[in-house]
């Protein structure tokens, strides 16, 4: 394995190849070991550990686990709001599949209960089918809303990858008759 170009594996450049390396990272499923690496891009295990070592000092969190390397990607940065809404218990199904719709995360359900103070509860309702599972699970129990403890207001945390898709979304639960408080 060492430098040198094969019919099936061309000699590529020390800066090509480190972008080649991190494409194969970010591609993969889990991690690459060194040795697969090393074999991809005909190149020594040395010579990838310092392509490794240089691809961190550029800014890339490579980790080395016991399996192999793995590319940490830094997820874009979310957008979040935190809005108060009122509606009836019946009108909750509806509600989550416009948030859905635009592309929003519903990250929790808070109430202002009045002895309890604030109560949270983690929801991270992302696609319809777990609008589905959280709707199915409340009406086969016996337990209120959150919600129906505070006359139906509660409020919600909602995550998306841009704030334009929580505005969409808030403007879309106006228009379809939901009191929405920007807090």
């Amino acid at each position: 394995m060492k430098s040198g170009g094969t019919a099936d594996r061309p000699e590529v450049g020390g800066e090509a190849r480190r972008a080649a390396i991190l494409e194969r990272l970010r591609a993969a499923r889990g991690p690459v070991t060194g040795a697969a690496l090393a074999e991809a891009f005909g190149i020594s295990r040395q010579t990838l550990v310092q392509d490794i070592a240089l691809l961190r000092r550029d800014g890339h969190r490579i980790l080395s686990t016991i399996r192999g390397y793995v590319l940490e990607e830094r997820p874009e940065p979310l957008q979040h709001e935190v809005i108060g809404i009122h509606h009836p218990p019946e009108r909750l199904e509806r509600e989550l599949e416009i948030l859905v719709a635009h592309g929003v995360t519903v990250k929790d359900v808070m109430i202002e209960h009045p002895v309890y103070g604030r109560l949270t509860a983690e929801l991270d309702i992302r696609t319809p089918e777990d609008i589905r599972v959280f709707v199915a699970r409340w009406r086969a129990s016996s337990l209120p809303l959150f919600s129906e403890w505070t006359g139906g207001f509660h409020y919600h945390t909602l995550v998306a990858p841009e704030a334009e898709a929580i505005e969409r979304a808030i403007q879309a639960l106006i228009e379809t008759g939901f009191p929405v408080v920007r807090t």
